[in-house]
């Protein structure tokens, strides 16, 4: 998992892109108009601008069990950055989710300490399996204490949340009647007096699961606005999953991402150089660029 991690130098705390041709052509994607049109550099430099201005790749990374492919999902339809998740083809990553489901176990600290620090994002997933959200986010503290960096609570569950029209006039339903989510899920499933309440109850736990129910039927019992329909509802649930707020994590690493980036395209003008490949203007754009 660790297979495209680049620990050569890190930039400084503070750093900003460098305001160079190079960089400022990268951005504007025009790499390839800093030489001739006839120079052998024009592919060289057009296949590095495309790898530049690529999406955001975030690879979700963790023990087994801990939620990777849900998370990798969630982070997909509330986010949409280019997500890898467990057992899919890993192209070069930019950023890294580890998801916890607990404290730090001895693979967890291993895990980490192959990931670029600079880059890496820590959550603690399944937060809706905890008592209630402040004791998910009480254990996301300690954990953030044992490992000496940031811990996000959030539950990708919610984030995924999905019902229909059905899912939605049940829970109505279940509020009108003044039903609450019992602490165990078997009581919310022995509550139900006929096989097919019992089946969409079920139902009910697989995709939202009990903090999601209690969530939802709190809401609609407020006569909440975010709860008018199913899509409002799927809004309110996604907005508590805390996977929303993962955007501003993701965003302060913006920077170093653009650095390891700028990076690549360096590397690439000094492997053409080596090859010969139009090598005045590969090392007139290194020295342009602060390189060399």
């Amino acid at each position: 998992m660790g297979a495209n991690v680049r620990t050569t130098t890190n930039p400084p705390p503070g750093w900003r892109p460098p305001r160079d041709p190079l960089s400022a052509a990268a951005e504007q994607g025009g790499l390839a108009d800093l030489v001739e049109p006839s120079s052998p550099l024009v592919p060289v430099l057009s296949a590095a601008g495309h790898r530049f201005l690529r999406p955001l790749h975030v690879q979700v990374v963790g023990r087994p069990g801990v939620g990777r492919d849900t998370m990798a999902r969630a982070l997909r339809e509330r986010l949409a950055p280019t997500v890898t998740g467990l057992g899919e083809d890993a192209p070069a990553a930019d950023l890294w989710l580890h998801v916890l489901a607990g404290p730090p176990r001895r693979a967890d600290h291993e895990l980490l300490s192959s990931l670029p620090a600079d880059r890496v994002v820590v959550v603690l997933g399944k937060a809706d399996t905890h008592p209630d959200w402040e004791a998910a986010v009480d254990v996301a503290r300690r954990c953030s204490t044992q490992l000496g960096l940031p811990v996000h609570a959030v539950s990708q569950l919610l984030a995924c949340a999905d019902l229909g029209a059905a899912e939605f006039a049940a829970l109505t339903r279940l509020a009108a009647e003044r039903a609450e989510m019992p602490s165990m899920a078997g009581r919310f499933l022995a509550g139900a007096p006929e096989l097919q309440e019992r089946l969409l109850r079920q139902g009910l736990l697989r995709r939202i699961d009990a903090f999601g129910i209690g969530t939802a039927l709190r809401l609609i019992t407020e006569e909440s606005d975010e709860a008018a329909d199913a899509d409002a509802l799927n809004r309110a649930l996604h907005a508590r999953s805390g996977v929303t707020q993962l955007g501003a994590a993701f965003g302060d690493r913006v920077g170093r991402v653009r650095f390891w980036r700028e990076v690549e395209i360096r590397a690439e003008l000094e492997r053409a150089a080596a090859r010969g490949c139009d090598r005045e203007n590969a090392e007139r754009l290194l020295a342009a660029g602060g390189a060399g």
